[in-house]
């Protein structure tokens, strides 16, 4: 069974705390925290930001003190996005929509999907949507409906497809362009079934792997989406489980991770840094507790990351000579921007490879931050991934707000293909 290799960051920061809501804002490279249950009757509305190797809070206004809310990175509109939670110590459910854009909270709606917590949010970066699945209503119950934030207002779109039910794990595979949701719970039975929406369905992919559990984390990681933790109401084994494993959903099955790292937790939250190619994850609860008050003690507050890398040699340079394919066509759209503003590489080969390959990309001078699917490559080069019988592929970019644009404003693009190789340039205004 593979390692998967974790490795704990900080035991400071944030207070303890589960059903919390954590994004990464991948324009300013920062994990957004906000809220969560401290237990003892009392929610949390602290925004927290993680840069890698330290906490800092970045507010204490905005929602009000909630649990159980989503929370999802619209890197369209760089806005973290939040819906919903629980309120007033577990008497209602908030219906509120709000936005984070590094420096405040604006509430930008109060209507759309009834209120409800337990639910799911990912960003469709295909379709610059934010879909919204499920949850609990303490008023009319489990949802199975899906919602989608345009940037403007929410439109439901499907009132079937998964069974009702609350505390999923989703992520969104940025590789297949599918939302990717895993499990939940319906009045304490368990789910272990996988299910798929690519806008405009929903569609059953499996129907095993990870045992059926809710309060679950996951995140999409370069070409995989991983799952850590949740728990398991087990009538077998007369208590509820608590799980520490690792899976990963790679688009037709699971795998199981050997694990070595955090402790066994649900409730849980999980981001992936995709500048830094890390997953993060903080919080949760090692416990079912049938006491909520003397849970409280047991709640975490660490902090862990994972990298496929981790230990890893560099990768190597292409080497020269044939290669499976050859570059045809590389173009930017559009080739003059805004600082700020995004734009779309698209590359083209002459012809689709029978194996994977990678086309690396350089970047003149390194200013620039990319987008999944590319990946990072050392300190300036990068990486964009063709799988099998792939000819043309897109990744998308902009400028680093921290670095200072060249005199002339044109950072230079070199993609390269065994001993194939063209440039594009973008003029960043």
């Amino acid at each position: 069974m593979p390692r998967f290799l974790w490795t704990q960051k900080q035991d400071t920061g944030p207070q303890p705390r589960l059903a919390h809501g954590m994004a990464f804002d991948s324009d300013r490279a920062r994990v957004i925290l906000f809220g969560g249950d401290a237990l003892r009757s009392q929610l949390l509305n602290d925004t927290w930001a993680w840069d890698g190797e330290f906490w800092t809070q970045v507010a204490d206004l905005g929602p009000s003190p909630r649990a159980g809310h989503a929370t999802a990175y619209d890197s369209a509109r760089q806005r973290v996005l939040l819906f919903g939670g629980r309120v007033a110590a577990q008497d209602q459910d908030a219906r509120d929509t709000w936005e984070w854009d590094g420096e405040d909270w604006t509430q930008v709606a109060d209507e759309g999907p009834s209120g409800r917590s337990g639910h799911i949010m990912v960003f469709d970066s295909k379709r610059n949507k934010t879909v919204l699945f499920g949850g609990e209503s303490r008023g009319t119950g489990l949802k199975r409906d899906t919602w989608e934030w345009d940037g403007e207002g929410w439109t439901q779109v499907e009132d079937t497809g998964p069974s009702a039910r609350r505390a999923s794990a989703a992520a969104f595979d940025t590789v297949r362009n599918r939302l990717v949701l895993f499990g939940g719970d319906a009045a304490e039975a368990g789910f272990g079934d996988t299910w798929e929406w690519d806008g405009a369905a929903w569609t059953k992919v499996a129907d095993f792997g990870p045992e059926p559990r809710t309060g679950a984390a996951m995140v999409f990681e370069q070409d995989h989406a991983a799952l850590f933790g949740g728990l398991a109401f087990s009538a077998a084994a007369g208590e509820p489980v608590v799980f520490g494993n690792t899976w990963e959903w790679g688009g037709t099955h699971w795998t199981q991770r050997q694990d070595i790292g955090p402790g066994a937790r649900w409730g849980h939250a999980m981001a992936f840094d995709s500048i830094r190619r890390r997953v993060v994850i903080f919080g949760g609860l090692p416990v079912f507790p049938a006491d909520r008050e003397g849970a409280q003690d047991q709640l975490l507050g660490d902090t862990w990351e994972h990298s496929d890398n981790e230990g890893a040699a560099p990768a190597p340079a292409p080497a020269p000579g044939p290669a499976p394919g050859q570059l045809a066509s590389f173009s930017i759209e559009p080739v003059t921007i805004q600082r700020g503003q995004r734009a779309t590489g698209t590359l083209t080969l002459n012809a689709a490879p029978n194996a994977a390959v990678d086309v690396v990309l350089s970047v003149t001078p390194n200013i620039l931050l990319m987008d999944p699917p590319v990946v990072s490559r050392g300190a300036t080069d990068f990486f964009l991934p063709f799988a099998a019988g792939t000819q043309s592929s897109q990744f998308r970019f902009r400028d680093k707000p921290t670095e200072p644009l060249p005199p002339s404003g044109v950072v230079a693009i070199t993609a390269q293909l065994g001993n194939s190789q063209l440039v594009a340039d973008v003029f960043i205004e």
